[in-house]
């Protein structure tokens, strides 16, 4: 029999904000009404992980431990009364839905409000506790609380094996039904940067300040207040892509950019490696992706064939302006690059591996 997996995880503020703004009508729904509009508009992840886990014989279902409004939903529904501040209530509601659900595997994805305090009193609930990170680690966590810690970022996986938990490389992937929603787009823009200005991406401030000197790019995001009033990205900034509207985006650039982030792992500070969702969402959608070239990077895309990657900025300006100019070897590109994500980089791939980790380590975990 298949584990029952429920799945954590936190949607960004912003887009909670924003979507409950647009949608005045949806804090008055029933919670599983909430549910599906927040998922059906393709945010993060989306339920890539649950509906693939489902097609393998799992029952899993997802929380989104911070959409206040919808966990308030369902603690009204099942006369829930909670008590203390915003995360003790979270932590409440949560801990009632794993004790009605009754999963084997508790799986959730960092960064959670829930600490680690609330993850050692799950050991008492369920039997397998999986943490998926790929993001700086925390100085205020140990991330004890789990038994298995997963990520794309290969140093998080060394940190964490050093430290005596198990850890394992677990990479990130492309829900395809996406492609088969939204399809081939019209190529709107020639160049864009769908992205956001948080504290580990410092770096993509002075990135796009120099890109911008040179060649123009319509720039869609988040954390535009984290950039600089003066700053020439605010003149090319169009607002906020969440979800579809990203995906939908990215299928419109002739060419795309992205700046991976630096993850501060303790004592360590790195972006050594490639390892970012865009690589999947902007191949998966058919566009050409520009990238730093990093040495792992030919393990995901092959540059130059699936992918363009450059050493120096002024590298980076040279393939841009080639590649406006060379429609057909760009689209060459793009098409090998979703090509190559279609057929290895798709969650339904990615969901037959993570069974098979999860599985072992329940077996191994029920020998003990």
């Amino acid at each position: 029999m298949q584990p029952k997996i429920l799945l954590v995880t936190s949607f960004y503020p912003e887009f909670l904000s924003d979507l409950y703004q647009a949608e005045p009508e949806l804090s008055a729904m029933p919670y599983k009404e909430q549910h599906k509009r927040l998922f059906d508009t393709g945010f993060g992840v989306g339920d890539a992980y649950s509906a693939n886990l489902r097609l393998l014989g799992c029952e899993a279902i997802d929380i989104v431990c911070d959409a206040d409004v919808m966990q308030q939903a369902w603690a009204d529904e099942h006369g829930l009364t909670q008590s203390g501040n915003i995360h003790d209530r979270r932590r409440q509601i949560l801990a009632a839905q794993v004790e009605a659900f009754r999963p084997d595997v508790v799986y959730v994805f960092e960064w959670s409000p829930l600490g680690d305090e609330f993850l050692h009193a799950m050991k008492r609930k369920v039997a397998l506790r999986v943490g998926q990170i790929a993001s700086p680690i925390p100085e205020n966590r140990t991330f004890s609380g789990y038994d298995l810690m997963l990520s794309s970022w290969p140093p998080i996986v060394d940190h964490f094996a050093a430290t005596g938990m198990t850890s394992a490389y677990f990479r990130l992937g492309f829900d395809e039904r996406v492609w088969e929603r939204i399809g081939q787009q019209p190529r709107r823009f020639d160049v864009t940067f769908v992205g956001g200005f948080a504290p580990s991406h410092t770096a993509r401030v002075p990135w796009l300040e120099a890109l911008l000197g040179e060649v123009d790019i319509d720039i869609f995001g988040y954390g535009l207040d984290r950039v600089p009033s003066n700053s020439p990205i605010r003149d090319h900034f169009r607002g906020p892509a969440w979800g579809h509207r990203m995906f939908e985006i990215l299928g419109q650039s002739k060419i795309t950019l992205h700046l991976n982030a630096t993850i501060n792992v303790p004592g360590q500070a790195s972006d050594d490696y490639a390892c970012a969702m865009r690589f999947y969402e902007a191949s998966g959608m058919g566009t050409c992706l520009l990238t730093e070239n990093k040495s792992n990077l030919s393990d995901l895309l092959t540059p130059g064939t699936e992918i363009c990657a450059y050493e120096n900025m002024d590298q980076a300006i040279e393939i841009i302006r080639h590649y406006l100019t060379h429609d057909t070897e760009r689209e060459t590109i793009a098409q090998a690059g979703q090509a190559r994500t279609l057929r290895e980089h798709t969650y339904r791939a990615r969901m037959s591996e993570l069974l098979e980790i999860l599985t072992r380590q329940l077996a191994a975990r029920s020998s003990r």
